[in-house]
């Protein structure tokens, strides 16, 4: 028996197979509810205040305009998970870490491979525990927020192609948005008393292997400087961006601030075991805002950052311009 237009126009808004989506977060109801939430510090009161606000919240199902950007809910690393597929990346978010698990490329590459054991041992968990994208918080209250792994943070999709997320106390909160080439996540509110930083800690093109390996910033490029952060060997700088690659891949990973700072930014290559960089599994430790001693400097609540792929092999000079000009038309756009 066939159905009638109403009939199958119901069947087709609630196919959980079509391109449907449902809005679980209504920003004014967010603004209100923490508006009410800043007379206070009480986190009960914050949480409180999410159940209230999940409960509370109609849902509303809507065909969104197809982006080229697929958000879908998966579990990694015993985690529940955010996967965003974009034309030249799949990024993993952990919800409750508020941070980046794994970003794998269009071949296969993960330069990030998060994994949770061992877990917050050095050097050891260079290879598991310690990756992750931006690791936002350290030494305070709301240490690992931003981090995978960690559980302090509520994380929510908010349209096709974007997910708020908010430490559990209320004190924190950013915004990612993902695009078909790159993505960006925006600071939205700071901890007053707390510094934070921007990290990319993962292995270059998903394989710890310096000798191979390179990167350039902004002041030039490319480098091939191996810097064993075991030994206690780091370079510090004040960079508006950088990008790292292999010399066997073609692909480039960048990492950018939209406005450029005074704060310094650190870089090395961290082994997982007393060998250094000889050891069989590490990662980049690069950071923005991170000082020695792994210092947080960074207090703007209205950063920006950018992070995606080039397919390129960055090999002299003239292909470091290259670099130069498609980074910098990205961050006027």
């Amino acid at each position: 028996m066939s159905r009638s237009s109403g009939e199958n126009h119901q069947a087709q808004l609630y196919n959980p197979s079509s391109r449907m989506a449902c809005i679980f977060l209504h920003q004014k109801l967010l603004a209100r509810e923490q508006k009410a939430f800043s007379n206070t510090r009480n986190s009960i009161n914050f949480g409180a205040m999410m159940y209230r606000l999940t409960a509370t919240f109609i849902f509303l199902t809507i065909a969104w305009p197809s982006s080229g950007i697929d958000i879908s809910e998966d579990v990694f690393a015993g985690a529940p998970h955010f996967v965003i597929k974009t034309k030249q990346a799949t990024y993993f978010l952990d919800k409750e870490g508020g941070g980046l698990s794994r970003m794998i490329d269009e071949y296969g590459n993960d330069w990030i491979a998060y994994k949770s054991d061992p877990w917050n041992l050095y050097p050891e968990s260079a290879a598991s525990s310690y990756r992750g994208l931006p690791n936002l918080v350290f030494r305070s209250d709301d240490n690992g927020a931003g981090h995978p792994g960690h559980k302090v943070c509520y994380s929510f999709q908010v349209d096709q192609s974007t997910i708020l997320t908010i430490s559990k106390n209320g004190k924190w909160q950013w915004r990612w948005r993902f695009y078909e080439r790159y993505a960006t996540l925006t600071i939205e509110k700071t901890d007053p008393e707390s510094k934070y930083w921007f990290l990319y800690e993962g292995p270059i093109a998903g394989e710890f292997r310096p000798k191979f390996q390179y990167w350039g910033t902004n002041l030039g490029g490319p480098r091939r400087e191996i810097i064993d952060y075991y030994k206690g060997d780091k370079i510090f700088a004040n960079w508006h961006w950088i990008y790292f690659g292999d010399m066997r891949v073609k692909q480039i990973l960048f990492v950018a601030m939209e406005n450029p700072d005074r704060q310094i930014d650190s870089l090395g290559f961290l082994g997982n075991s007393s060998q250094g960089i000889q050891a069989e599994d590490g990662m980049v430790v690069f950071g923005f805002g991170r000082q020695s001693d792994a210092q947080p400097q960074m207090t703007d609540p209205h950063n920006t950052f950018y992070f995606g792929f080039i397919k390129m092999r960055v090999k002299n000079q003239n292909s470091h311009e290259n670099v130069v000009k498609r980074i910098d038309k990205l961050l006027k756009e």
